[in-house]
């Protein structure tokens, strides 16, 4: 293993820098050729995965801020991609689905995201790509551990769920 020399050199910086470079690159594209932010794309995406869901659930999967997600949440709803009906049972709760609207321009960024996916997977080495994500899991899983270690600090239900298992709808 080699040593960090500067913070740059650390495991969490080098993601951040990648994170930032690619969300840099969604967010304009998907401003430009779909009207939606990054993190309207990111709330739109998560409500269509889990609808109906609510602004808390979403926040916990993306582990995030809610007030962030229920901002992004209004202008959707704002601009006719998602509809909230406050829950019978519980008035506190507003699930959250896709009109019709909604769910077009959900598949349409989806494909643009797909295709940025594969443009990804291909630059690196044949067959690397699942081991990557096998990686990532694994230092999930770590950093999920570690976080265990300091009981005061809740975790993103995002975060919890096990390597290559999905969050069951039943924990969300």
């Amino acid at each position: 293993m080699r040593h960090p020399k500067s913070t740059a050199d650390f495991l969490t910086s080098r993601l951040l820098i990648l994170s930032n470079t690619l969300g840099l690159y969604s967010s304009r594209r998907y401003r430009d050729e779909f009207g939606v932010t990054l993190p309207e794309w990111r709330v739109l995406s998560i409500i269509a995965a889990n609808e109906p869901t609510t602004a808390r659930q979403v926040s916990r999967i993306l582990a995030t801020d809610k007030g962030w997600v229920s901002l992004s949440a209004d202008k959707l709803k704002q601009r006719g991609f998602v509809v909230g009906t406050p829950d019978k049972r519980d008035a506190r709760r507003t699930p959250l689905t896709l009109t019709k609207e909604g769910r077009k321009r959900h598949d349409a960024v989806l494909a643009v995201a797909q295709r940025r996916q594969e443009r990804l997977a291909a630059s690196l080495p044949d067959g690397s790509f699942d081991t990557f994500i096998a990686c990532l899991e694994r230092l999930q899983a770590e950093a999920n551990r570690m976080l265990d270690e300091q009981p005061q600090i809740s975790r993103p239900l995002a975060s919890r769920a096990r390597p290559g298992k999905p969050v069951s709808a039943k924990a969300r």
